[in-house]
């Protein structure tokens, strides 16, 4: 007697696997939705990217522009006290004229070293140096703790302190009350100026400014 396996021996004419054009659709769907989820991933990290950059360079502004109206702000100048000053320099690049002033003062801003013989006043200055490709200039602060006959004369010594690169232009100006001016020397003048506006430009493109008034 014959055995017969129906299973084996009737088929379902719509099984069948699935045909090379099939697979290639479906595989072009899959890339599809995965080039898709890639790029919202991309641009959700280029935002966060970007936002923590801006706040970052916020910050940095923030920054400088506290310290420097800090150090103007309190100022000191005493005619009869050799050591004190007060110079502000315009200064710009050949290229496009880009303003890098610089600024040097004695501010009542120092904090003392735990027994030290140091005074309230401090000699700070900030300024630009080139780079030497020439491509960036980074802000530099200068800060001379010491002042006196037997230390360096106004304008000379003191520890550089490299600040940032990001910094691509800075300009000041000092009001004498009536009328504004792009320089100050106390030497000449014989005296601080009322007030000074300060004004940052980052290498982003962002630009902050202010001014503040000195105490007299």
């Amino acid at each position: 007697m014959r055995s017969s396996n129906p299973k084996s021996e009737i088929r379902n004419p719509k099984s069948r696997g699935f045909t090379l054009l099939e697979v290639l659709i479906a595989v072009a769907i899959m890339s599809g939705i995965v080039t898709v989820i890639y790029t919202s991933f991309s641009t959700a990290s280029r935002n966060v990217e970007q936002a923590e950059t801006r706040r970052d360079q916020t910050d940095l502004a923030r920054t400088l522009v506290s310290k420097l109206a800090n150090d103007i702000t309190n100022a000191y100048y005493n005619p009869l006290m050799t050591e004190t000053i007060f110079y502000g320099k315009k200064s710009t690049t050949a290229q496009d004229e880009q303003r890098y002033d610089s600024i040097r003062l004695t501010t009542l801003t120092n904090w003392r070293r735990p027994d030290s013989k140091e005074s309230d006043l401090l000699e700070v200055g900030y300024r630009f140096d080139e780079q030497p490709d020439k491509s960036t200039r980074v802000m530099v602060r200068n800060e001379k703790r010491e002042l006196g006959n037997d230390n360096p004369p106004p304008l000379e010594g003191g520890i550089d302190y490299t600040i940032t690169d990001r910094v691509k232009g800075f300009r000041l100006r000092y009001s004498n009350g009536t009328t504004w001016a792009d320089e100050w020397d106390s030497r000449t003048l014989h005296g601080l100026p009322k007030a000074v506006e300060i004004a940052l430009e980052f290498t982003d493109g962002s630009f902050y400014s202010t001014w503040v008034e000195v105490w007299r």
